[in-house]
This record gives C-alpha cells, structure tokens and sequence, in this order.
C-alpha cells in the first residue's frame, strides 16, 4: 500500500481516490470475513469445540468479554501483521453485533489505509529504500499512538468516574501504600522485574550494536523526525536540550538530596544510595563506553564515542531518581496529585528530549535509545538494592511494626 503513497508523489495516482479504495477494499474483506464467521463459526464451536478445550461454555465467556471490551481492537487490528486476517472471523463467531464491529472495523480500515498510502507518499524518492522499515516502526509508533487516543477519549467520557475513584481510592492508597511493609515487598517484587527487564534489553541492544544492525533504525527515525518536526519547531526543541544540560541536572540532584534531608529517615542509607545512584551512575558510564569501544575499536577515537549516550543516559538517572524521592517520601496529601502525574510527565519529557536530540542531529536514535536503557537499568538495580536494605533495616528495627 505504501508503494500506491509513491505513485501519488510521482503524480500518477489521485491521493484522496487511492485512500479511498483502499478503504473500500479493506472494508469488503473484513465484512466477508465477518459474515462467514457468523454464518458457520458458531455451529463448528459447538461440533468441534470441546476437542480443543473450547466448548460452549467458554466460547461464551470469550465472546461476552470481546462484546464488552475486545471489539475496540479492532480499530488496532489492522496494524497487527497476522492478527488483523483473523478479527473479522472472531467478531463473527463471537456473535458480536454488526454496527458495533463496522463502527471500529471500519474506522481501523481507514485509518491503516491512510497511514501507510501518506508514508508511502512522504518517503517519496526514499520509498524504495525505507519503505519496508518505516512501515514496521511506523506500525508500531502508530499502534502506540492510535493507544493514547483511546486513553484520551476514555478519560473523557468517564471524567466523572475516574475523579471519583481518584478522590476516594487512588489518593488514600498512594499516601499509605509504603506504610505497610507487604506492599513494601510488592514494589520490590516491581522493581526487580524493571531491573530484569532493563537488563535483558540492555543485552539485546548490546548484540544489535556489535552486529552492526541499528543502520535500519537510525536511517527510518532520522527521516520520519525530520519529515514531522519541520522550522517552526526550533525554538521548541532548544529549549528541551537546555532541560539535559549538567547544569539542570545538577540543580535536579540537589533537589533530590534536599528532599531526603527533609525526610530525616533512613538518611544515612538514602545518601549511600544517592551517591552510588548519581556518581556511582557516572562512573558506570565510563566502564561501559571503554567495554563497548574496546569491543569495537574501529568506531573512532574515545572522546567521541557515544554509546550509549552519556546525555540520556544522565537524563534518566537524574529525573529517574527524583521521581523516585517524590513517590517515596512525600506522605502529604497535598502532594498525592503530584506524585501521581509525575512519572508520566517525566518519562514523555524524556522522550521529546530524546526526539530534539535527533531533530538537531546531535545524536543518533540507537546511542539515546541505549543510554535510556543502560541508565534505567543502573538506576533500578540502586533503587531495588535500596528497598532490599531499607526492608532488612525495618525487619530488624521493628519486627512487628508497620513500614516507616
């Protein structure tokens, strides 16, 4: 589909026609598929259902759920290579009502026409070199994006709601939740599988770098930033480049350390770990750039080797922990809104810091992205040793007494 966006830019093609065929075409083939699913799925589930463990009685526990919740992803299901063959047949063994699975079908199958006929018409002269790759990222970043959306309008329609529950259960339990030393151990429990997760991506990414295999990456990510984010955006973007300078983020640490002088518990073991966490961080960095540039040692001089990144890697350290201190020791209700936002404002400032980066061609896609991952993993093995000590301290101090 991406190669009908070519011919557009060749002008051989109507713009607005071929999205509309393509539409039209995606429409009919799920609609087809719909029908034979209503037509004939259900009587084979009842034939041959309980040979595979998926008699009537599961059928309609599965069908119940994707009539509630399933059918909105069928919007997605089109940028899913092999899942979208497949949801037409499902909504129709599922019995799922006509005008609720056209409603979402049909908005996915416009919007993944539309997607990939406009990428192949932007790759122009580049189609013939990106379009397998873009197409891939893009599924992905579309996928993503087409998620926020759904959150968004979610968010909307049961605004009521959700005040409700955030006023009178979410609030309540974040101000409390480090009170009680098991839910201590369940954060524990969470950082150890961010730790295990960041480590096993480090190592992944640490393979696809020795193999010489980011060249796709980079080349895709590069085009598609500079294609999105044209002139108009320059002021903005220097102005997060100025929010990873070592002067920011050492204002970043001392507010980080004021706090833990403010929270007078545990201070001894929190500096530990603030040290180890900030400094420790930065000597880590230099291990692992001498490692990677001894592995590869015809990638230039050492003063300008750049995996990973020290800027992102910094970055997500430094706001990582002061995140961190905020959701760890600010007890006060008046801070709860705060601590709840917090983490999510971080981390999609991280990620438009990572985007100006690469808008000003100051790094590559694949060294930020592992200066992000090398940095979380650090700073997740500090925090999970922290809380480990922390735990074993309290369990000491006070055998029968709640968490402090």
């Amino acid at each position: 589909m991406s190669y009908t966006g070519y011919l557009i830019y060749q002008g051989k093609m109507s713009y607005i026609l071929s999205i509309f065929i393509a539409t039209l075409g995606a429409v009919i083939g799920i609609t087809v598929s719909y029908l034979i699913g209503n037509r004939f799925g259900y009587n084979l589930i009842l034939k041959y259902g309980k040979y595979i463990h998926f008699g009537p009685e599961r059928y309609n526990k599965t069908a119940k759920w994707f009539d509630h919740h399933g059918n909105k992803l069928l919007v997605f299901a089109f940028f899913i290579p092999g899942i979208r063959h497949f949801t037409g047949y499902f909504s129709g063994i599922s019995r799922l009502p006509f005008k609720i699975f056209a409603r979402n079908a049909y908005i996915g199958a416009f919007l993944w026409s539309i997607t990939f006929v406009t990428l192949g018409k932007v790759l122009g002269p580049q189609w013939e070199k990106f379009h397998h790759s873009a197409s891939k990222y893009l599924g992905i970043g579309i996928v993503g994006l087409l998620s926020f959306i759904v959150i968004l309008f979610m968010l909307r329609r049961y605004k009521t709601s959700l005040k409700y529950f955030l006023n009178n259960y979410i609030t309540s339990f974040s101000t409390r939740f480090f009170l009680s030393l098991k839910r201590i151990e369940i954060f524990i429990i969470c950082l150890a599988v961010l730790f295990l997760s960041m480590l096993i991506f480090t190592l992944g990414l640490s393979e696809q770098y020795l193999h010489n295999e980011f060249k796709e990456l980079n080349e895709v990510s590069i085009y598609i930033i500079n294609e999105l984010f044209g002139d108009n955006w320059n002021f903005i973007m220097k102005g997060l480049l100025v929010l990873q300078i070592p002067l920011i983020l050492l204002i970043i640490s001392m507010v980080s350390l004021i706090l833990l002088f403010v929270n007078k518990r545990n201070l001894i073991l929190e500096f530990l770990f603030f040290i180890t966490s900030i400094v420790g961080g930065v000597i880590f960095k230099e291990v692992i750039t001498h490692v990677f540039h001894y592995l590869k040692p015809n990638t230039g001089s050492l003063l300008h080797f750049e995996f990973p990144n020290e800027q992102s890697y910094m970055s997500i350290v430094v706001y990582g922990y002061f995140v961190f201190v905020l959701m760890r020791h600010l007890k006060n209700d008046i801070f709860t809104r705060i601590k709840l936002i917090t983490p999510i404002l971080v981390l999609f400032l991280l990620i438009l810091i990572g985007v100006a980066n690469i808008y000003f061609s100051i790094q590559i896609p694949s060294d930020l992205i592992a200066g992000y991952t090398f940095g979380a993993a650090w700073l997740f093995l500090n925090l999970l040793l922290l809380e480990i000590l922390r735990l074993i301290q309290q369990y000491k101090t006070f055998p029968n007494k709640r968490a402090i």
